[in-house]
């Protein structure tokens, strides 16, 4: 999908951060010459690699680099430290970092490092020629490790491939429309927002506008008038609080969220302030970046009667489940659980200190309650207490759905899977 884009448009601006940019032509050079560099040094198909970088450019450069190497991203935001980097060691399994100066001396003594900043490390690239027959992964195999904060469920990750992001893409573009005019984003690189900002900016060949200090909407260079916008619903919550009624902030085309569920009082603040806006709520439970349900709120019908109420997304199977684990009748409130192509489809469980994949896809807990209305849509109550061990480890099989996807156990990438050894 990058490549077909730095094709048709290399001159075009991938990243704008602040002054600084990137462009389509130069990012899959880069990625070229990078994929080539990670082959030669020992990195073979399905292995995991860690994105950790600082800006936004070497991190798109990155995991471009590592999928085009047929490696598995295991992005860690900038700010990661201590025991989180040994946590994302442990499950992931991985022995290459992609990092920055400023994150390289977290990783000196855990595993092997490339300073994507330092102009050292492209010389030697550079130096060499691209490989012309990179591996490539299939569109069934793992794309990315999200490894998650602590154990929920037993999972210390989610592995999602290729086609669970297509499809997520897909959906968001038939309903939200295209961002070739660029998205919006003020979250640090490879966060959980972040990935699917960055992911619909470029299937539509258009930019990720990233300001270099936090201050609404605004850019510099400013963004095209028809930009969308892509925050999570807290940190959207306090930006909104920072506008006065009378301030009239530019507002973008259309603004997402992406989290958990949405406040009323954050759709209520959204048309105080942005009264012409339209404003669609993701609700992304588990890994954080792949939606379940999707609710828009329209300048025309700001105040719905149910705003906690939204639909499932194409290739997402919902199901409200009791503490054993089967569904509810229409009305009646239980936990909401999710499985489907457009989700992870595979986990990597903690067992006995060791780090096991599961090949099967798993269903997924989103740790609130929920009831099914008449309507056919899902409305949210609240969080859910701790699941009981029925609820937590259920049979994908027990689904009514064709979602859960029989894998061959050689597509899971094993290095993210073996056990490590002290």
């Amino acid at each position: 999908m990058f490549t077909s884009m730095a094709r048709r448009f290399p001159m075009a601006r991938a990243v704008q951060e602040g002054q600084h940019h990137l462009s389509y032509g130069e990012a899959e050079t880069r990625a070229g010459q990078l994929a080539s560099a990670l082959v030669r040094g020992g990195v073979q198909l399905g292995d995991p690699v860690v994105v950790h970088c600082g800006d936004h450019r070497q991190a798109v450069v990155g995991q471009l680099a590592v999928l085009k190497a047929g490696g598995v991203c295991v992005p860690v935001p900038a700010a990661s430290r201590g025991a989180r980097l040994d946590r994302i060691i442990e499950v992931s399994g991985a022995q290459v970092v992609l990092c920055s100066t400023v994150t390289r001396p977290v990783w000196s003594y855990r595993c092997m490092s490339w300073v994507l900043d330092d102009p050292a490390t492209w010389s030697k690239i550079a130096a060499q020629r691209p490989d012309p027959a990179l591996p490539r992964s299939g569109h069934t195999e793992a794309a990315y490790l999200l490894v998650s904060d602590a154990d929920r469920q037993g999972v210390g990750g989610y592995l999602t491939d290729h086609r669970a992001w297509q499809l997520a893409l897909s959906a968001r573009i038939r309903r939200a429309g295209s961002a070739h005019d660029g998205v919006i984003v003020h979250h640090p690189p490879v966060r959980t927002t972040t990935l699917p900002a960055m992911w619909w900016a470029f299937a539509c060949g258009g930019t990720l506008h990233v300001p270099s200090r936090y201050d609404g909407f605004a850019c510099s260079p400013a963004p095209k008038r028809k930009a969308a916008a892509v925050f999570g619903p807290d940190e959207y919550g306090l930006l909104l609080q920072s506008f006065s009624l009378d301030s009239h902030p530019v507002a973008p085309r259309l603004t997402v969220l992406i989290g958990g569920p949405c406040p009323r009082t954050v759709i209520d603040r959204h048309f105080e302030v942005l009264p012409r806006a339209p404003l669609w709520v993701e609700f992304a439970a588990a890994d954080g970046t792949m939606p379940w349900t999707v609710r828009e709120f329209s300048p025309d019908n700001p105040w719905p009667e149910h705003p906690g109420a939204s639909r499932p997304v194409p290739g997402v199977h919902v199901q409200v489940v009791d503490p054993a684990g089967s569904p509810v009748p229409t009305g009646q409130t239980g936990e909401v659980h999710a499985t489907g192509p457009a989700l992870p489809y595979g986990s990597i469980r903690s067992a006995d200190g060791a780090c096991l994949a599961e090949d099967t896809a798993p269903v997924l807990a989103s740790g609130r309650l929920g009831r099914w209305r008449r309507d056919g849509t899902l409305e949210f109550c609240g969080p859910a207490s701790v699941p009981s061990p029925a609820a937590r480890l259920r049979d994908p099989a027990s689904l009514p759905s064709p979602a859960t996807r029989p894998r061959d156990p050689a597509a899971v990438p094993s290095p993210a899977v073996r056990p490590r050894t002290a």
